[in-house]
């Protein structure tokens, strides 16, 4: 049984490993900015609908390029987000203009 279950686990995560990285549209990338070196820049604030599987950390890296910056985004929805682990999928968040 427990052989099973870890050619399973092995399996599993071979998949996810191999599966290709899903590319970011520009419609997903709102008005945020590549530049040069892997920075970030978000120019003006814009609205974001939350999909599955985002959350604060992940959203920080996208669009400002540090998750560490997720704060920044949990201050300018705080009336919507009572707790920054939990997002609801279709809500819709300000991504505040970043650094």
């Amino acid at each position: 049984m427990l052989l099973l279950w870890v050619c399973m686990t092995t399996f599993i995560c071979l998949l996810l490993l191999s599966a290709p990285a899903s590319a970011i549209t520009e419609s997903d990338k709102g008005t945020v900015l590549n530049l040069q070196g892997d920075a970030f820049r978000v120019p003006e604030a814009f609205v974001y609908k939350v999909k599955g599987n985002d959350n604060l950390h992940w959203l920080a890296a996208k669009f400002y390029g540090d998750a560490r910056q997720w704060v920044r985004i949990y201050q300018a929805n705080q009336e919507k987000v009572r707790y920054p682990s939990l997002l609801i999928i279709g809500q819709q968040l300000l991504i505040p203009a970043g650094p």
